[in-house]
């Protein structure tokens, strides 16, 4: 697992060995066929393309969902030092850092900081990990060096993408490789001892193309930067054959390693995580496919010890478990036989398996006639399989009528079909009006339907019968009857594109109905000599809350200058608890960013940007008594960030280009608290000592060091 140094030297030299390889490989000649593939994917640039909301490549005004499309200039420009602080560019993002190495993405739904809304593709290769069912962003194989694009679709997808698409989805399309050979390295340090070192360097040899990147940093909480908070390494290689302009085969192989706190439905949990993924991709006019293994072992420790009234009964022990998965998708554009309709169809399937010694079967642990019986260790197999059919309809230039229909199956929950109808009208140049309607789900993870740990008994702990509290944690935390949460949405769109595209307007209003929510269900009954009462006590995830949504996102975006881009968004929303019959306090109401970003002729780069959340409750904070205590219900107030970037870009004439800067990020307080601190994520520290909830934000000053060649 990740340390210190040997790791990151040899990361370091070989990041030196691939810039050096870039410069001796800068000479190869360009032929005519590069030059055509660099037209036929141009429209990477071009933010008015979009290509996964509906499979293929089309207007974003005709897209059947609300899209936000980051481009590789969004990216440089931004002061952003990762991907979740890049999405908080989306209209309506609710993004919450919980720890420095775990973030938190959602928007339409409920405030959360689980990071299970939406699904997250990596060259449509699904980035949840099966484990956790959300997406570790500090884990992934890919860094901000390496992407070309984002495209976040906002509202149901599952119909088009299957179980994790539950809000949308985040696709990411790594940089392409370039007709001639490319490289870069980076140095980036700053405050909270943050120091980061990354390379990528890309050649292409006839038809094949290489590309080989890697990324090591570390960095310290807020309130101790001495104190290691995450560490991480990254590695990637692809390799690339391309047999006509259209047609491609692609490999890529990735490890990535990090530690720190990462944040689960259970509470938060110390993790080094490994992740190894090789992906097989092929690709034409009409077939997409690809295949792709990955292999995850991790060790984690739940922070939270079991403390009732005061009294330590127990802590759970270190865990060891390793994750399998293998994945593979198909999908086909049928030909053509009537001009006005277009048919996708598809299918994919999915096989995984975990197993850990230090976890308890839920079936087999408290079943006396198992063979298994007070047996501790688990190997877990889940299987999906799933079918999906996409058609448009274009009965007049004005009007695209969308239709898409997916079936799920897994092993663990019941059976879901994901309709989806949306109708798109272009009554006019530039103006765009969307009406739609879908249905989306989310599959409980393993960690919410069979993670049971083992107990520690601590000397002097009151807990006698070992055996008899073992059995009550292979009931706890994961609940096998999970049912999948359910999402049913309506929405209306409009975008309108002015001044030849150089103003935007964009309105979208939406209604959904969530239904079945994953809560955590704490119900510790007292028994005797003040100890819990194990066999009628509860603790664990439920299908508790159900929830009524709306709210509206309004972006104006404007283009006065080729130097200069301006941006301004207001997300609202209202959530409506049916248990309560009450508009709920515990999600804020408010989103508002404000700012922009400039690249001058003479090299100067940057960007900066404001962004707010209204104030709220946060419910089910994790008590500093013990894990075994009610949870806390905290006030979060408004707030406001502040998140800017300033470079400079000397070009030397020779090919290779320098960039220095440094890059802001500042969180403000001025209604409570210090002025400069505070949490997206509930917490603090107790009288006792003892850290709870999330970290306190503060603010980092980064500098770095970029060479292109």
């Amino acid at each position: 697992m990740l340390r210190h140094s040997p790791k990151t030297v040899w990361l370091a030299g070989l990041l030196v060995c691939l810039f050096q390889l870039s410069a001796a490989l800068a000479e190869q000649p360009e032929s005519d066929d590069e030059l055509d593939l660099a037209d036929e994917f141009a429209f990477l640039e071009d933010a008015e393309m979009v290509e996964s909301a509906a499979r293929h490549r089309q207007e974003i005004g005709m897209s059947p969902s609300a899209v936000t499309v980051l481009t590789r200039e969004d990216i440089e420009a931004s002061g952003a030092t990762n991907i979740p602080d890049l999405l908080r560019l989306v209209p309506g993002m609710d993004v919450v850092i919980v720890s420095p190495a775990y973030s938190s993405v959602s928007s339409r739904a409920h405030w959360t900081n689980t990071n299970n809304h939406y699904q997250v593709l990596i060259d449509g290769r699904d980035a949840n990990h099966e484990l956790l069912g959300q997406t570790p962003w500090h884990v992934v194989s890919i860094s901000l060096d390496d992407i070309e694009r984002i495209e976040i679709l906002r509202g149901p997808a599952s119909s088009l993408y299957g179980a994790s698409a539950l809000a949308g989805v985040i696709s990411i399309t790594t940089r392409i490789l370039p007709e001639k050979t490319a490289g870069s390295v980076r140095l980036a340090g700053g405050e909270t001892g943050l120091i980061e070192a990354g390379a990528r360097g890309s050649t292409r040899i006839g038809d094949f193309g290489f590309s080989i990147s890697g990324e090591v940093g570390s960095g310290g909480y807020w309130s101790d930067p001495h104190k290691r908070a995450k560490e991480f390494l990254k590695l990637r290689s692809v390799v690339e054959y391309r047999f006509s302009e259209s047609e491609y085969l692609r490999l890529d192989f990735s490890v990535s390693e990090a530690r720190g706190a990462f944040n689960t439905s259970s509470g938060l949990v110390d993790m080094d995580f490994s992740l190894r993924t090789l992906r097989l991709a092929y690709e034409s006019k009409a077939i997409r496919s690809r295949l792709y293994w990955y292999q995850s072992p991790a060790h984690f420790t739940f922070e939270a010890p079991m403390d009732y009234q005061g009294i330590q009964l127990a802590t759970f022990m270190p865990i060891d478990v390793s994750t399998h998965t293998v994945d593979g998708e198909v999908q086909w554009t049928l030909p053509e036989f009537y001009k006005p309709l277009l048919l996708i169809a598809g299918g994919s399937g999915r096989a995984s398996y975990l197993s850990s010694d230090q976890l308890l079967d839920g079936d087999s642990y408290a079943d006396i006639a198992s063979d298994r019986y007070h047996q501790p260790g688990i190997t877990h197999w889940e299987g999906r399989a799933s079918v999906f059919a996409h058609a448009e309809y274009v009965p007049a230039d004005w009007v695209t009528i969308t239709g898409s229909l997916r079936f799920d199956y897994n092993t663990q929950t019941e059976e879901f079909i994901s309709p989806r109808l949306v109708s798109v009208f272009k009554p006019a140049k530039g103006q765009y009006i969307r009406i739609g309607a879908g249905r989306a789900f989310l599959k409980p993870s393993f960690v919410d339907t069979q993670l049971h740990p083992m107990a520690e008994f601590p000397v002097g702990s009151p807990i006698s019968d070992h055996e008899n509290f073992q059995e009550f944690l292979s009931r706890s935390i994961g609940n096998p009857d999970l049912k999948n949460v359910e999402l049913l949405s309506f929405e209306v769109g409009y975008l309108g594109l002015y001044l030849d595209g150089a103003l935007s307007v964009a309105l979208d209003v939406y209604y959904n109905q969530l239904r079945d929510m994953f809560t955590m269900d704490s119900q510790i009954v007292p028994g005797a000599q003040g100890l819990p009462d194990l066999n009628a006590s509860v603790f664990h995830t439920a299908n508790m809350s159900d929830l009524d949504i709306h709210g509206f996102e309004l972006v104006v975006r404007v283009n006065p200058t080729d130097w200069l881009w301006l941006v301004a968004s207001w997300a609202h929303r209202q959530v409506l608890s049916l248990g309560s019959g009450h508009i709920t306090s515990s999600t804020p109401k408010n989103l508002l960013t404000l700012g922009g970003r400039f690249r001058s002729e003479d090299g100067l780069i940057g960007s900066c940007y404001f962004f707010s959340r209204s104030e709220f409750w946060q419910d089910g904070v994790e008590n500093p008594e013990g894990l075994l205590e009610p949870r806390s219900r905290i006030h979060n107030d408004n707030f406001f960030l502040i998140m800017a970037k300033l470079g400079y870009k000397w070009t030397t004439g020779v090919g290779f280009d320098l960039e220095a800067g440094t890059k802001l990020f500042l969180p403000v307080s001025p209604f409570s608290g210090p002025l400069f601190r505070y949490y997206e994520d509930a917490g603090g520290i107790s009288p006792q000592g003892v850290h709870y909830g999330g970290e306190q934000l503060g603010r980092t000053v980064t500098f770095y060091l970029q060479g292109t060649l």
